[in-house]
């Protein structure tokens, strides 16, 4: 039998094609779905039973989903092992508080509720309707996803679940999100030993790998700067965390096609008078949104503001460990830094207190963190640690990535750009790119003064040649994400006919 649970349906990623064409080539006896958007619930609800992503995400569940009569109590072995992983879930269910579209509260109480009655409802569920496979599409970071993940692992119901790799554009699969970099290492020691005798020009890299690579070994950071964190990525993260409140881009969103063929022409008016009916519509939903977000933009502009006044430049001469922070609410800290780790102080707590008197440790914010996630105390515990500096926003990661002695994170990007300078990287979380040429996977103050140590007598080299490989090994083990349509329903019938 047969029983396949798929969280994070909706169009754009695991769509109702997609999974025809899964079901297509596998028998499935039951389906079971999480569907993301409510308006695309009638896609899905004739192949099997749905469940709505926002009603899961609060921990809402009907009287007929939860079969009281037949639900199986909570016991000590399932808390036992579920107990290493509740803050790691609370704080992924806190993705929710401040949505426009519909909000958790912040109580803590709401929290424990909300985890509770999600572990109460999916253990009994994975047991009563025998789910024997579940496919995501992205690792689970919202809350109820960590809960069924772990749930799985505990009763031994294999999972699948897709995610980016370290070259833009690129998502690999993977079973186990805490041993990602076993499989790249793998293959990168098989790289290594099929292309000994080979030089790096004599390797060659495929399509956008290759145009990334170059980016890399550019040095420019011009070229380095990944897509998505050009232009005013902190306005762009508020739009997509609170919706659009500029009534311009509102109207140039209905006006769509035709704001792009006219620009600001006589075609353009013409086409805006026919749609003024539908921009007055949405007059009253973008004024809703602007009156509900703007407590929050101030409250970001009040914290950035505080960041400015306590941050300053590097020091010249000055000897330090560029540490980079992630934009929260995020998978790369939630879960891949791993268990309270999310909470990337601690961390750094671990780095001050692994590092050499004569050396500091630059932080700098992410450029898109808003106060959610990043308030002015979060900064002030940071400042209490007497090797801290805040960097300055207008400082270059570049160059602070080019003049450190090492490069520190959970998982992030400068981890592995850091390489390309010869620069070491120290991560903390779990990540593909901890088994690279230059990085060392730390999760204790042992393992961080012994990383150290190891870098200040240089243990580890790396050639251009080390990384174009591990960046073919990267390319080998992962597909363009335009490929999903193709990709996903082959990963749903590997994970049921070989798992």
């Amino acid at each position: 039998m047969i029983n396949l649970l798929l969280p994070g349906v909706m169009e754009k990623s695991l769509s109702r094609a997609m999974i025809d064409k899964a079901l297509s080539r596998i028998k499935v006896d039951n389906l079971y779905m999480i569907v993301n958007d409510k308006a695309e619930l009638h896609y899905y609800d004739e192949l099997g039973t749905c469940y709505l992503r926002e009603d899961v995400a609060r921990g809402i569940f009907t009287d007929e989903q939860l079969e009281p009569e037949e639900f199986i109590p909570l016991e000590d072995e399932v808390f036992e092992y579920m107990n290493p992983y509740v803050i790691e879930i609370i704080n992924q269910q806190r993705r929710f508080e401040q949505r426009y579209d519909f909000q958790v509260s912040s109580a803590w109480e709401s929290h424990y509720r909300i985890f509770m009655r999600n572990l109460l409802f999916w253990n009994s569920m994975l047991e009563r309707k025998q789910i024997t496979h579940v496919f995501f599409t992205r690792i689970p970071h919202e809350g109820y996803g960590a809960v069924i993940y772990h749930l799985c692992k505990m009763k031994n119901i294999p999972v699948m679940m897709a995610f980016a790799s370290l070259i833009p554009n690129r998502d690999y699969a993977l079973t186990d999100y805490m041993s990602s970099d076993r499989e790249i290492g793998e293959e990168y020691e098989r790289l290594k030993e099929l292309y000994r005798d080979k030089t790096a020009e004599e390797i060659e890299l495929e399509g956008n790998t290759k145009e990334e690579f170059d980016k890399w070994t550019s040095l420019d950071p011009a070229l380095m700067k990944p897509a998505y964190m050009k232009g005013n990525k902190l306005r762009k993260t508020f739009r997509a965390r609170y919706g659009e409140t500029n009534l311009i881009r509102v109207w140039r969103g209905i006006l769509g096609k035709e704001y792009e063929k006219y620009g600001m022409g006589i075609g353009f008016l013409g086409a805006s008078f026919a749609r003024i009916p539908k921009l007055l519509g949405a007059i009253p939903s973008t004024y809703k949104r602007w009156t509900y977000a703007r407590p929050y933009w101030k409250e970001t502009k009040e914290v950035n503001a505080f960041y400015e006044k306590v941050s300053e430049m590097p020091r010249p001469g000055e000897k330090y460990i560029y540490f980079a922070l992630h934009y929260q609410p995020e998978a790369t800290s939630n879960p891949l830094g791993g268990g309270a780790y999310t909470d990337q102080i601690f961390p750094l707590q671990i780095l001050c207190r692994s590092v050499p008197k004569d050396v500091r440790v630059y932080v700098k914010a992410h450029p898109a963190q808003l106060a959610f996630f990043g308030g002015i105390a979060y900064y002030q515990d940071m400042l209490r640690l007497p090797q801290v500096r805040l960097m300055k926003m207008e400082c270059s990661t570049y160059e602070l990535i080019k003049n450190a002695f090492a490069v520190a994170s959970l998982t992030g990007t400068a981890c592995w750009e850091s390489q390309f300078y010869d620069i070491p990287a120290i991560l903390f979380g779990y990540s593909y790119k901890n088994a690279s040429p230059l990085a060392y996977h730390v999760r204790t103050v042992k393992e961080c003064g012994q990383a150290i140590q190891d870098i200040q007598e240089h243990k580890k080299t790396a050639t251009l040649k080390d990384l174009k490989l591990y960046t073919m090994a990267a390319h080998n083990l992962s597909y363009h994400i335009e490929e999903r349509g193709r990709v996903f329903p082959e990963l749903i019938v590997r994970l049921v006919k070989e798992m």
